[in-house]
């Protein structure tokens, strides 16, 4: 495939280009959807939670049943979590500024970080076990 393929124009390729466009704009439509119900519900019943964290719970239930939502949702999550790297670029930034302010916090934070891999470890341990048991029976 030379520069002659992509600069020929192809009125198929240009409708499959709109079409798969139009497929993440949806997919990022319904995320943001799920995003501001998480709001709603935390603002409604008060619950200490994250709003962004309730709305992906409540997308994690609706995922769970048999539906046409993560077709929609797939292409797009896909291409979010390919350039998640990208996502923490703004945290390390505030990290580097705070740096002084940062440097007095180094052992709680070494100790939070600890933490929680071993928390982390210990919750897939009991996941993996669990789903391999109920693969079993």
């Amino acid at each position: 495939m030379g520069i002659i393929y992509f600069c020929r124009p192809s009125r198929h390729r240009a409708i499959s280009i709109i079409t798969k466009g139009l497929k993440l704009i949806a997919g990022l439509t319904v995320l943001v959807l799920f995003q501001w119900l998480g709001e709603l519900v935390v603002k409604w019943t008060g619950v200490i939670v994250p709003g962004s964290l309730m709305g992906m719970l409540i997308l994690l239930i609706c995922l769970a049943y048999p539906s046409g939502l993560a077709a929609i949702v797939g292409p797009v999550s896909n291409r979010l979590i390919q350039n998640l790297s990208l996502l923490f670029i703004p945290a390390c930034v505030g990290v580097f500024s705070l740096g002084p302010a940062i440097s007095l916090q180094i052992p709680q934070l070494m100790v939070v970080i600890a933490l929680s891999t071993l928390l982390v470890i210990i919750f897939m341990t009991v996941l993996i076990t669990t789903i391999g048991a109920a693969k079993n029976d």
